[in-house]
């Protein structure tokens, strides 16, 4: 590849993006698909680099710079610290993309698209079906499903696939040439295929043995019928900051094991898989999580 994108895999998205820009082929905007933590944001600020340098992103001109700092004039982004993105929020994104710009686009970074409200999306809908002159709009999403069909129609789709554990573990062994076999092998099981998650593993341990903790958790849960102890553990898990996710995440890792391993429960397997994705949509619409994950407790 011509650029150095600073994450691991993805060759041929990372190679459609770059045959799009040297072509000059690109689309007025692009949505990012796929699990988080997989390199998504820093494929879309590293594009936002290249499309701004007049250097072919030579990291070292004021634009680079800028863009990498999320400073750059004509580079706007919405990150990821907001619940929500609405209408008021769109519509200081319209007053600021009529603004004369200086550099060689107007681009718009939005982290996770699906944060946006469905007033804000469909206001959303008449800046990308009649973008200002040399505007590009690079999105990140984590679930598709999430958004409005009209939204989906109107942008080209790359998506991003978890990486398989093989592949992890040889990228892992490269960058972590001290580390040992088996903390290798556990960050590629544990990061269900993210490779921004496998790194974050290796690099915090008790992340790590938390992760296989509750794996191990999840294993008993699934083996008993006793709705009290799942509900107890339940209690628990809303009780921590962040164990919600790494509870479905883990939860989600058993279940994909089981279905490896074959037998008469594969039917069983998919339907609770399936539950695990519709729980994890309905916590993102805000959904009592309480509810949601009592409901999930009584179908696995």
């Amino acid at each position: 590849m011509k650029y150095n994108w600073s994450i691991i895999g993805h060759e041929k998205q990372l190679l459609q993006i770059e045959h799009d820009v040297a072509s000059g082929n690109l689309a007025h905007a692009y949505l990012l698909a796929g699990p988080n933590s997989i390199g998504k944001s820093t494929v879309a600020r590293k594009m936002a680099g290249i499309l701004q340098c007049k250097n072919d992103f030579c990291h070292e001109c004021p634009s680079c710079l800028q863009v990498s700092k999320g400073s750059h004039p004509d580079t706007f982004e919405f990150a990821n610290h907001d619940d929500s993105i609405g209408i008021d929020d769109v519509r200081r994104l319209v007053e600021r993309l009529t603004m004369t710009g200086q550099s060689n686009y107007k681009i718009l970074l939005i982290r996770k698209l699906e944060r946006m409200t469905v007033p804000a999306a469909n206001s959303f809908l008449k800046i990308l079906e009649e973008p200002t002159e040399r505007t590009i709009f690079i999105m990140t999403t984590d679930n598709v499903r999430l958004l409005l069909p009209t939204v989906i129609s109107r942008v080209r789709i790359i998506k991003f696939l978890s990486s398989s554990v093989e592949f992890l573990e040889r990228k892992l062994r490269e960058l972590f040439p001290e580390e040992d076999a088996e903390t290798i092998k556990k960050a590629g099981l544990f990061s269900l295929g993210m490779t921004g998650r496998a790194v974050r593993l290796i690099e915090n341990p008790d992340i790590l043995a938390h992760n296989i903790k509750v794996y191990h958790d999840v294993q008993n849960l699934l083996s008993t019928r006793n709705i009290s102890a799942r509900f107890s553990y339940l209690n628990d898990i809303l009780e921590e900051g962040g164990a919600v996710e790494t509870f479905l995440d883990m939860t989600t890792h058993v279940l994909r094991s089981k279905l490896l391993e074959g037998g008469p429960d594969t039917r069983k397997h998919l339907n609770a898989l399936s539950k695990i994705d519709d729980t994890g949509i309905l916590l993102k619409k805000n959904v009592n999580p309480r509810l949601a994950l009592e409901n999930l407790m009584l179908g696995l």
